[in-house]
């Protein structure tokens, strides 16, 4: 265990569900010294309420247990987050739940008896815990993204987790910190929409999903005045070695100087005309 580097997982939560008291504790013991947020459970319909509750960022689950099994458990999780990371603890004797598994797209097995140490690899490699090389070329243009885009509003997602807030958008949230919008993750994805585009999916989703380099969107009507109205072109960009997800917003503004341009010939013919008038 001492070549595994706690800092990576310093930033997890987790989700561990046994229903064998013995293996949950002696699990659970070693864990809390490297996971930062363990969540446990004794059963799949407690791991399932507690899964909605916390939102892990990946979820260990033993398979046959009492009141719902690891595999119902697992489906119903993957309705919520189909991308959420899910390894199933198992026998030998499991074979015939492990079908069931791959069928619902479980690719990570731990067989029994635990070891810690394969644990902690399963969890590094199934969240990407790895340490950002910062002369990359990678991370070089990521950094680059960042720079050019100057961006009125931002936020970087790492591991399915907020992990940077500029502070207009901090400010728009009405929030101090990025660890007070962590379990507000939703809410910010409510904020825009599209004038343009029908679909019943959050700009968010729909920009996920597109091919298309920047999408139109409109800050909803909100308290601050300051924003009323605005229109932005947002852009996003992964970036796999670092896992790492960039949402940029450029305010448009040439609209808002079309409008003033417009404002100031009016006056300038209607004091031109005037003139003329009295010559």
């Amino acid at each position: 265990m001492n070549k595994i580097d706690k800092s990576l997982f310093k930033d997890v939560t987790l989700l561990y569900v046994e229903d064998d008291l013995m293996t949950l504790e002696e699990i659970s013991y070693v864990l809390k010294k490297y996971i930062k947020n363990l969540i446990v459970a004794k059963n799949g319909q407690e791991g399932l309420s507690l899964f909605k509750k916390h939102n892990p960022d990946m979820v260990i689950t033993d398979i046959n247990m009492p009141v719902m099994n690891g595999l119902e458990m697992s489906e119903k999780i993957f309705k919520i987050n189909p991308n959420v990371p899910i390894a199933v603890t198992t026998a030998h004797s499991d074979g015939e739940y492990l079908i069931k598994a791959i069928e619902l797209g479980i690719d990570k097995y731990i067989l029994k008896p635990i070891n810690l140490k394969e644990v902690l690899v399963i969890i590094q490699k199934s969240l990407n815990l790895n340490k950002i090389n910062f002369e990359s070329l990678e991370y070089k243009k990521y950094i680059q993204f960042i720079l050019d885009t100057k961006p009125t509003f931002m936020f970087i997602i790492h591991s399915n987790q907020i992990e940077y807030v500029n502070s207009n958008f901090m400010d728009i949230l009405c929030e101090e910190d990025v660890i007070s919008i962590r379990n507000k993750t939703y809410s910010f994805k409510d904020l825009f929409e599209f004038n343009d585009i029908k679909t019943k999916k959050s700009w968010f989703q729909y920009v996920l999903e597109s091919n298309e380099k920047k999408h139109l969107v409109y800050l909803k009507n909100i308290n601050s005045k300051f924003y009323l109205k605005s229109k932005f072109y947002v852009s996003y960009k992964y970036f796999k070695s670092i896992n790492r997800s960039v949402f940029v917003f450029e305010e448009i503004i040439s609209d808002k100087l079309t409008n003033i341009n417009k404002i100031d010939e009016r006056l300038l013919t209607k004091n031109l005309k005037e003139k003329l008038n009295t010559i």
